[in-house]
């Protein structure tokens, strides 16, 4: 079986990073015809997230020596030509992965599954995200609901703003906007809405809150949707248990905007466009984006 691992003892990743790694993992399992299993015990999400058809740790197996561990965070390469070349894969019992990176895509090169249509392959996975694989459970659907009430056409703007802003991420220096910045791009995403739509909401979602007070100089607060809580990185200590957040603004900017405008950079942003009931996607300058080009940072098939 092919089990994606987020334990204690692993720096994993953001959520973004998290998902295209488990897409992977899912992907390959598919391809291979084995079981695919979930081990998620670095956080309790089951307050607000349901996997329990791939909740591994129902199944209470002890770990034995003839388990297989791979430990890939930010290695995209290391099983490239084993992927690409072997006919027997991954034959052992259970196939443990720590994985953030894209790597299902180099199976369709092996010739094995080369009558496959990778695209098709993946964006069937990741269109049964949070509907199928990662469902949200009743407490995060009615806060879902409360929060975007009756709400129609909802724009979503995701805006990754740095490492160094949230409160979570002491001593880290990565930085991209400052307000100016951010007051700029949101005045141009909103004269681009606006060739299109008269009345729309937006729904916004950033790492830096300082976001949401600038919108108010540029949208009449009635048509902001944003949850207003702690934001936190989900790999860095928690400053509270609550994660809420996390979850909440990935699943609303997925399902239930019209279109979204995201920081195309940021894995957060890339895996809500991916797994979304729609394809108007477009980078923080307003130029469309082809999902294609979301699946991985790095080497693409």
């Amino acid at each position: 079986m092919i089990i994606i691992k987020y334990d204690h003892y692993q720096t994993l990743g953001g959520l973004g990073d998290r998902i295209i790694g488990l897409i992977s993992c899912k992907l390959i399992a598919k391809l291979l015809k084995q079981p695919f299993y979930i081990y998620w015990n670095k956080e309790n999400i089951k307050d607000y997230i349901d996997y329990f058809d791939y909740d591994f740790e129902l199944l209470n197996i002890n770990s034995s020596s003839s388990d297989k561990f791979f430990y890939l965070i930010d290695n995209q390469y290391c099983l490239k030509d084993y992927l690409m070349n072997e006919t027997i894969l991954f034959p052992d019992e259970n196939n443990y992965f720590h994985l953030n990176q894209e790597i299902s895509q180099y199976l369709y090169k092996n010739k094995l599954f080369s009558n496959r249509n990778y695209y098709d392959d993946i964006f069937d996975e990741y269109k049964n995200l949070y509907t199928k694989t990662l469902k949200p459970t009743p407490y995060l659907k009615e806060k879902i609901n409360y929060l975007i009430s009756d709400k129609k056409n909802i724009i979503g703007i995701q805006i990754r703003a740095g490492d160094k802003i949230m409160i979570t991420n002491v001593g880290e220096t990565y930085n991209i906007y400052n307000d100016e910045n951010i007051f700029d791009i949101l005045n141009n995403i909103k004269k681009h809405i606006e060739n299109d739509y008269n009345e729309y909401n937006i729904f916004l979602t950033s790492d830096y809150k300082n976001v949401y007070n600038i919108s108010l100089n540029i949208w009449n607060q009635n048509n902001i949707i944003y949850y207003d809580d702690i934001i936190q990185h989900l790999d860095r200590k928690p400053v509270q248990t609550d994660i809420t957040k996390i979850f909440l603004d990935s699943i609303v900017l997925s399902q239930y905007t019209i279109s979204m405008y995201i920081s195309s950079y940021s894995n957060y942003g890339n895996i809500s466009a991916l797994s979304s009931i729609h394809s108007n996607i477009y980078d923080l300058n307003c130029n469309k984006i082809d999902k294609k080009e979301l699946l991985s940072k790095d080497e693409k098939y």
